[in-house]
């Protein structure tokens, strides 16, 4: 017989939260690779005049990762549920990541809507992390 904690349904929260990732996914993708300025002037505030083409191709690409996840998301709170808790870990990492990143490693030159952004996430998602998964030891 399987496990349970291995093949037990998803909670709504996690479905949830995976769902809202992915539209989160899939809008800042949208503007980091189609917006004229990948969001990097309008909305972060950067100076992109040093290396303008660069710093556009890297907003770019960044935006076509954050597109793909943005699509993992959904196709996994919609379709392939099994995907969501390790999601919700993926993104966890993710977060932890791109937070020491942004505020230890590489910061910015300026604060950027992103750092808090993630940082909030971040907590948000580790709190629902550890709900889903303490839940589902004990099922």
């Amino acid at each position: 017989m399987p496990d349970a904690r291995v093949t037990a349904a998803p909670s709504r929260l996690a479905l949830a939260t995976i769902a809202a990732l992915g539209l989160i996914n899939l809008g800042r993708g949208g503007i980091h690779l189609f917006a004229p300025d990948g969001g990097a002037v309008s909305i972060a505030g950067l100076d992109v005049t040093p290396a303008p083409q660069t710093i556009l191709f890297l907003f770019g690409s960044l935006g076509v990762g954050q597109i793909a996840l943005g699509l993992v998301d959904m196709a996994a709170a919609w379709r392939w549920r099994s995907f969501v808790r390790p999601l919700l870990a993926i993104h966890l990492v993710q977060l932890a990541l791109a937070v020491v990143a942004l505020f230890a490693i590489k910061p910015p030159p300026v604060f950027v809507p992103g750092q808090w952004f993630n940082l909030a996430l971040f907590v948000l998602i580790a709190v629902i992390a550890g709900r889903e998964f303490l839940t589902a030891r004990r099922t």
